[in-house]
C-alpha cells in the first residue's frame, strides 16, 4: 500500500471541488468519478435555479434561510457567481410559488452534495478510501 500525502496536501487536494464540483476526484485521478460527480451537481444546481428555487444570502429575513445559506456555500464558485449575477435571488413574492420548496431543497442538496465530495476527496487523498 502507497504511503499517504502528508495532511496538508489531503486538505489541498480537497479544496479544487470549491472551485468545481468534481475538480478534486480529477486530480486524484479518479476521473470518471469527477465527471459523474459533476453532472450530478451541476444539475441538481441548475434543477433548483429553474423550480424558482433561491440562493439564500446570510442576511436573509428568516433563521431557517441563512441556515440554507450555510448549505449552499458549499457549492463554492457556483454559488458566489451566481450570487454575484443574480440567479436565484431570494423574493418573498416567491415564496408563494408552489416549486419553491422543492427548489430550495435541491439547490441546499447540491450544497450539501458538493462538501460531501471535498471530505470523499479528502479521504482519497489520505489514504482511508480508494
Amino acid at each position: 500500500m502507497p504511503s499517504a500525502p502528508p495532511r496538508w496536501k489531503a486538505y489541498a487536494y480537497s479544496l479544487p471541488t470549491l472551485l468545481l464540483p468534481g475538480l478534486s476526484h480529477w486530480f486524484l485521478g479518479r476521473r470518471r468519478r469527477a465527471v459523474a460527480f459533476f453532472c450530478i451537481v451541476a444539475a441538481t444546481f441548475w434543477v433548483g435555479l429553474l423550480l424558482h428555487g433561491a440562493l439564500f444570502p446570510f442576511h436573509a429575513p428568516n433563521w431557517l434561510y441563512r441556515l440554507g445559506a450555510v448549505a449552499e456555500v458549499g457549492l463554492g464558485a457556483p454559488y458566489a457567481l451566481g450570487r454575484i449575477i443574480g440567479l436565484g435571488r431570494l423574493d418573498m413574492r416567491d415564496a408563494a410559488d408552489l416549486m419553491f420548496g422543492y427548489g430550495n431543497t435541491f439547490l441546499v442538496s447540491a450544497g450539501l452534495m458538493n462538501m460531501l465530495l471535498m471530505m470523499d476527496a479528502f479521504d482519497i487523498a489520505v489514504g482511508r478510501k480508494e
